[in-house]
């Protein structure tokens, strides 16, 4: 089982909107539509793009439903909005007879997943804008029994 952590893209400045509301940027967009690309080239299949219901979150998810051709397919979930705990995850995970689920998060949330899900002890994870985390387990999701196959910050792709 694989699953792929995201965190959205540069959105727009607290100040402008509710937390819930802002969206991303044209430069988040840009910089996420290219991350997404190049990780297509990494990953052949996703089975289901769950993301946080909030705004950023879900054009991030789109971006990605839009490149892996699964329009249709992007489910939202409360237990990824800010906040969310480790246990969230792989209750998430555990609903979905699924090898490959991406799921669309928040910092610091995400980065704390990464480290619980791959280490029995703290992780420091430093999980950038339009970044993706790749995190395979044998047969089910548990805490500290993931390996880490790869993290890949989206500033490869400024140009």
């Amino acid at each position: 089982m694989n699953i792929y952590l995201i965190r959205h893209g540069d959105a727009e400045k607290s100040s402008e909107k509710k937390d819930f509301d802002r969206e991303l940027t044209p430069h988040g967009k840009t910089v996420t539509h290219d991350a997404v690309l190049y990780w297509k080239r990494l990953i052949k299949s996703l089975d289901y793009i769950i993301t946080s219901p909030y705004k950023r979150a879900f054009q991030t998810a789109e971006i990605m439903a839009a490149a892996f051709g699964l329009k249709n397919e992007i489910i939202t979930d409360k237990k990824l909005s800010p906040g969310s705990r480790v246990d969230d995850i792989i209750e998430i995970v555990k609903s979905y007879n699924s090898n490959n689920i991406a799921l669309v998060g928040h910092q610091p949330d995400m980065g704390e997943h990464i480290s619980s899900l791959i280490s029995a002890s703290e992780v420091m994870v430093e999980f950038k804008k339009s970044s993706i985390a790749k995190i395979s387990f044998g047969n089910r999701v548990r805490h500290g029994k993931g390996n880490l196959e790869f993290l890949i910050p989206a500033e490869i792709f400024i140009k």
